[in-house]
């Protein structure tokens, strides 16, 4: 490695190990005497062919500027650095630079948002050096939408359109004016950027080598001049990057070939050198000089593809005379190396064959015992599911029963007298227990037949208003005094005839109504009968107490209870939203809420059978 690239790479360490974590930017230095002069001696030693003296100080002004928290002056250092190297062909260096500047942007992001477009930019440099030109122009296009928005889009924007037709100059002719059109309108939106005069000079500089180019000088006379007026009035005139380029064309046009010679000698970018007097040569007539400088510039370039292509070179020769005496011994090689592939493939397919084997058995045992482990959690979901039932069922029969019993002993005492008020009391409450008996048992040899009995099988032409009045009756009692009930026929005047299984609707109205009377105290339950084109619809509407909302996911699953302390085991729901969907219909719960709760069941008005 030499010396060059070991202080590069102490340079590219070091400034990742001292870079802090600045949590602000200024635009200008405090002490802007020391800035300057670090700034004016980092550009200044890039004038010289001494590396280290350039790193010194890129590191110099670098060390200082993270210091000042100034992120415009941290990053000109690493520029600097880019084209340092890329004047000198120095490709590999210029390279490594622009790539390691790119990792610290993505490491310091959060501080140098407004930096972003300078990796591309400079990996562009990178690429159009060493002739990548898709690659150069790729990462350009970056660079422009990464500048827009940020603090360095006014004064330079314009500069990265410049340079998008740089790379295009000596390819593509119309792309380069194109892109030039755009820098001159982008000078014109910001005539008050700070290189607007050095801007207006390298574009109209470029226009004129396009012109050259084309051969068109009279018109290169012209942008010349315009060049050179912008010039006049620029106040760095020593930043100028295509105007120097232009004067020596300019020098050529008027005849002293050999002064424009000497002027490109001058140039500090070792590639423009190399392309600017091939132009010369070219417009003298002399092709093979220019072919020359061309073939020269393709070996000095050092970049990747260049050094593979110049080793593959040196090597042919030497390669082939060797494959000729080894031919024979190549043919020998060739076929043991193919058997040794063959019988290596085969074990390679045999070991993947043994793996893949065992890796599907070791599946199949995996999956055999996921499902063993979700039946027996099944199997002990169902278990603790039937003990619950069991008990609940023994809760709510064994309540009711005792009612009975305690009321059927009280009225049979030989000595008992009852006013007829108290006995009809006495009479009501043991109608009303045995009535809750046979509900439960009643739900449960529903939902018991409902997985056996084919419901299909007994539909009959129904009189839906029919079944509401039955449903209507045969809920169990509510105070009159505090809640009304209800039937309103909004199919009036329409048939009122359906073939559904009457039995179930009338157990499944019943059901529901049922609920209502069990959670509404006052107000009113109303079971209103609607039809449509297909449908009859049963609303029931009650001013209940509403259903949790953390019981509105699950009430029509089985044993699902708004209130434990109320009685029923939670099967009524899910009865009615299985039966009703073996019906060809739907239950839906309308809405709920602490002023009551809406429910509608759908069962179509023709229902279709196997029969």
């Amino acid at each position: 490695m030499t010396l060059n690239h070991w202080a590069k790479y102490i340079l590219c360490t070091a400034t990742l190990l001292v870079t802090l974590p600045a949590v602000s930017q200024t635009d200008f230095c405090n002490d802007t005497a020391k800035h300057s002069k670090l700034r004016d001696a980092m550009w200044a030693a890039c004038s010289q062919d001494d590396s280290h003296k350039v790193y010194a100080a890129c590191w110099a002004y670098q060390a200082h500027c993270i210091e000042c928290k100034d992120n415009t002056g941290y990053y000109d250092s690493w520029v600097c650095g880019v084209m340092y190297n890329l004047d000198r062909l120095n490709i590999h260096d210029a390279y490594h630079i622009a790539n390691t500047m790119k990792d610290d942007l993505v490491r310091r992001r959060d501080v140098a948002k407004d930096e972003q477009y300078l990796a591309p930019k400079m990996l562009g440099h990178v690429y159009n050096a060493c002739g990548n030109i898709p690659g150069a122009l790729k990462e350009f296009e970056k660079a422009i939408e990464l500048i827009k928005g940020t603090k360095y889009e006014k004064d330079g924007l314009s500069f990265l359109y410049l340079g998008m037709a740089h790379i295009q100059l000596n390819n593509n002719s119309a792309e380069t004016l194109k892109w030039l059109d755009k820098d001159l309108e982008e000078l014109a939106r910001n005539k008050d950027q700070k290189d607007y005069w050095r801007g207006l000079t390298d574009a109209y500089a470029m226009k004129a080598i396009v012109m050259f180019k084309k051969r068109r000088y009279a018109d290169f006379h012209k942008y010349i001049a315009l060049a050179e007026q912008s010039d006049a009035k620029n106040a760095n005139p020593q930043g100028d990057i295509f105007l120097p380029y232009a004067r020596i064309y300019q020098t050529l046009l008027n005849g002293n070939a050999q002064a424009a010679l000497a002027e490109v000698e001058n140039l500090s970018n070792l590639k423009e050198r190399y392309l600017v007097s091939c132009d010369i040569y070219t417009y003298l007539g002399n092709t093979d000089k220019a072919f020359l400088l061309q073939r020269e510039l393709m070996h000095t370039r050092d970049s990747i593809t260049g050094v593979i292509i110049a080793e593959n070179i040196q090597n042919q020769e030497e390669e082939m005379f060797l494959l000729n005496q080894k031919q024979k011994a190549a043919r020998i090689m060739n076929i043991v190396l193919v058997i040794a592939m063959v019988l290596a493939l085969m074990l390679i397919v045999a070991l993947a064959l043994s793996i893949y084997g065992r890796r599907r058995y070791q599946e199949m045992l995996l999956t055999k015992n996921k499902e063993l482990k979700r039946a027996y959690k099944q199997v002990a979901a169902a278990d603790e599911m039937k003990t619950d039932f069991i008990r609940s069922v023994s809760h709510e029969i064994r309540t009711p029963l005792n009612i009975i019993n305690g009321f059927t002993q009280v009225l049979m005492e030989p000595n008992a007298e009852f006013e007829p008020e108290e006995r009809q009391s006495l009479a009501d409450t043991i109608g009303k227990n045995t009535r809750q008996i046979t509900s439960l048992v009643n739900k449960m040899l529903a939902l018991a037949n409902e997985h056996t009995k084919d419901l299909l099988k007994d539909v009959e032409e129904t009189d839906a208003l029919d079944i509401c009045h039955k449903a209507l009756s045969a809920m169990p009692p509510v105070n009159p005094d505090r809640v009304s009930l209800e039937l309103v026929d909004q199919a009036e005047g329409h048939s009122k005839t359906l073939t559904t299984n009457s039995d179930s609707l009338l157990q499944m109205l019943g059901n529901i109504l049922e609920n209502s009377a069990k959670f509404t105290d006052d107000g009113y339950i109303r079971l209103i009968l609607s039809k449509d084109k297909n449908y009859f619809h049963f609303t029931i509407e009650d001013t209940g107490c509403g259903i949790p909302s953390d019981k509105i996911g699950t009430i029509f699953n089985r044993f699902t209870k708004v209130d434990e302390f109320k009685e029923g085991l939670g099967l009524g729901l899910a009865y009615c939203h299985e039966t009703v969907a073996k019906l060809g219909g739907t239950l839906v719960l309308d809405q709920t809420s602490a002023a009551g709760t809406t429910f509608t069941l759908s069962l179509p008005i023709k229902l279709k059978t196997n029969n």
